[in-house]
């Protein structure tokens, strides 16, 4: 947005980024076929820095570039594990949530907010009892994530920048060491 508060430029942008997190879970058997659980992520997960060089780059020493980073907090899954008769075979249906952070680092001295995401999280997987009571699990699940919105502090009539994510999804493939008691 400009002085005006008139929408200036849009810029659509796509992309995708891997990372590598453990998380710790306990489940309830709530019979032979239901069990419910809760699935957390300690640790943060950090996008990509994203740097621009819109001031011409570095001059005389001084690092002109502007960067900008999410971290994904707090990712916290509530599910239900219902077996299926195939063998070790489950499905997963759950709710995620998760705190969403900017990390910026901008010459222009504003900062944008965070805000938090959530949605359905679905899956299927594979469960192998190897013995006394421990097994080793496979699984694969998606996550259709709501939509993120931040700004950079800026009233509608100034120099305003929006930032929409939308259409965000999340996939994960899991390996797990299960210990039943």
């Amino acid at each position: 947005y400009d002085e005006s508060g008139s929408l200036k430029t849009t810029t659509d942008e796509h992309g995708a980024f891997t990372s590598e997190f453990g998380s710790i879970f306990v489940e309830l058997d709530v019979t032979d076929v239901v069990s419910l659980g809760v699935d957390y992520v300690p640790q943060d997960i950090e996008t990509p820095k994203n740097v621009s060089n819109e001031d011409g780059g570095s001059t005389a020493g001084e690092d002109n570039s502007n960067s900008v980073e999410a971290h994904f907090e707090n990712l916290t899954t509530i599910y239900a594990k219902l077996n299926i008769p195939l063998g070790g075979t489950y499905l997963k249906l759950g709710y995620s949530m998760v705190d969403v952070t900017s990390v910026e680092n901008m010459n222009s001295g504003n900062t944008y907010g965070n805000d938090t995401s959530n949605g359905l999280t679905v899956g299927i997987g594979y469960d192998h009892e190897v013995s006394n009571g421990f097994s080793i699990r496979a699984e694969i699940t998606g996550t259709d994530f709501s939509d993120v919105q931040t700004d950079n502090g800026v009233a509608a009539s100034g120099n305003r920048n929006e930032i929409v994510i939308k259409d965000m999804i999340g996939a994960r493939g899991t390996i797990s060491l299960v210990k039943s008691f």
